[in-house]
């Protein structure tokens, strides 16, 4: 009878396992396929609006769905290419918010991803991306420079005075764009700038950097900077002139007369910024002499009413001090330390004034900071002083080809406002790639110029026209709401 009992039960569940085809065999658990309609949420608008442009920057976006919508414990969203912190992330009714500052002068694009959103039938969003572009923000803060009205030569030339405050009331809404000449006497890069863009830069750089072979001390008939028509040409086509020197000293003393062997590699002479400064020593009668050789350049230039971003002395302390102490300087100028770098800043700014040079403004350039080495400090102890330097300056070469090259470098801008306390012009005196003109914007680092160096780095790639500076950048560089070209620089006579 047992046996009769087993059969009957077995086949009932047979029976009702047969029942339930394929379609039904999840009732059995619950299921209930008539609740899943197929119908996802669907995106019906969003903020910023999808395309927009000239957007506020505005502190989340918000996506709005045909119906309720939920979220998981983890969002998958991105923004421009990198996935976000979702935190804070969350539904409200049919609207996905996603809390995101946007900066100004940006474009972002936007995509959520699948599972990131579903209805209360777990049907699931598809993917959905849009972009918009937000609006021109300038984040450079005024409040935070005093800068002096005048220069800091009482006896600057009314052209100086004029340029120095041109300089001040374009800073912090413009930059002025800038190349330095080809090593010589000359406009190159300026003409170079121009073949790829149209426009001349509104600076061109020199650099006395051979004056041990033109006039007066040397005169060998390839190079002369008594002959000042470049400059002049220069100016009168409206540009601004801006000069430098790699200041070359002989390796001892009894290579005074051999220009040839002139250097300026601490390492390859015995030349000192220490013994420069004192006078008893034949370093000071030499330094001496060859200041007053610039002198009597730029005074040519001050007697045709020409005035002059004077950039001596650059990059002093080089790696001095970094390292662990073990860093060198890598000019002869910066190889006694920041007390004998300064004092012999003072001698010439001294002696300048001694020969009547009074058209200059003084351009101090700093090593700024050092983000893979903040041990390593600032080099604010390099500082000559408030009442030697008109604008601080910064010479930076990113290097790196995967680096973001065109990243205003917001880091070394703050750092040389709080050297000097906000009351300095800041310029980017130098570098490879230049800082986007949007970044400068948003990140309120602007600096007063911009310039690349001349030729290509070490492993030969140029700095214009090249991954630093390619002719896309270069021309949106020249054209855009902050560059300042030649043609837009006013006359200061």
């Amino acid at each position: 009878m047992k046996k009769i009992q087993y059969i009957l039960l077995y086949a009932m569940a047979v029976m009702l396992f047969a029942a339930c085809g394929d379609d039904d065999k999840g009732q059995a658990y619950g299921y209930d396929p008539t609740r899943f309609t197929g119908e996802a949420p669907q995106v019906v608008s969003t903020f910023p609006a999808a395309d927009a442009t000239d957007v506020d920057t505005v502190k989340q976006i918000v996506i709005t769905y045909d119906k309720n919508i939920f979220v998981p414990p983890h969002a998958t969203i991105r923004i421009n290419g990198s996935f976000i912190d979702d935190e804070g992330v969350r539904a409200e009714g049919n609207q996905l918010i996603i809390p995101y500052e946007l900066k100004g002068n940006t474009t972002y694009t936007v995509e959520v991803m699948k599972p990131t959103v579903r209805d209360d039938l777990y049907d699931f969003a598809s993917d959905y991306k849009f972009s918009f572009t937000t609006m021109l923000v300038n984040g450079f803060d005024p409040t935070l420079f005093n800068i002096a009205e005048a220069p800091v030569n009482p006896d600057a030339t009314p052209e100086t005075v004029k340029l120095y405050q041109y300089l001040k009331e374009q800073f912090g809404k413009k930059m002025l764009t800038a190349v330095i000449a080809n090593v010589n006497w000359n406009i190159e890069n300026a003409e170079a700038l121009y073949q790829i863009t149209g426009k001349y830069p509104a600076i061109n750089t020199f650099d006395f950097i051979h004056f041990h072979f033109s006039k007066p001390l040397n005169p060998s008939n390839w190079i002369d900077y008594t002959n000042t028509q470049v400059v002049e040409d220069w100016v009168n086509n409206g540009g601004i002139t801006s000069i430098m020197w790699h200041w070359q000293v002989p390796p001892s003393k009894d290579k005074e007369n051999d220009y040839n062997s002139y250097v300026i590699n601490p390492d390859q002479t015995d030349f000192s910024a220490k013994n420069a400064t004192r006078t008893s020593r034949w370093e000071y009668a030499h330094a001496i002499r060859d200041i007053d050789i610039i002198a009597g350049y730029l005074l040519q230039l001050q007697e045709k009413g020409i005035p002059v971003l004077w950039r001596p002395l650059h990059e002093a302390r080089g790696n001095y001090g970094k390292y662990g102490g073990a860093g060198k300087a890598w000019f002869w100028w910066g190889s006694d330390g920041p007390v004998q770098f300064r004092k012999l800043w003072r001698m010439m700014y001294d002696r300048f004034k001694e020969k009547g040079v009074n058209n200059v403004l003084w351009v101090w350039t700093a090593e700024g900071i050092d983000p893979n080495n903040p041990e390593a400090g600032d080099d604010s102890d390099w500082y000559p002083g408030d009442e030697y330097v008109d604008i601080i300056s910064r010479d930076y070469y990113h290097g790196d080809k995967t680096a973001d090259y065109h990243a205003s470098l917001s880091l070394q801008f703050e750092a040389l406002r709080t050297m000097t306390q906000g009351k300095k012009i800041i310029a980017f005196s130098e570098g490879d790639a230049m800082p986007g003109w949007k970044n400068m914007l948003s990140d309120g680092a602007m600096w007063s110029w911009a310039m690349p160096w001349y030729g290509q780095d070490a492993n030969g790639t140029p700095y214009i026209n090249s991954p630093y500076n390619t002719e896309e950048f270069l021309n949106e560089w020249v054209s855009s709401p902050i560059a300042i070209t030649r043609d837009q620089v006013p006359s200061f006579k």
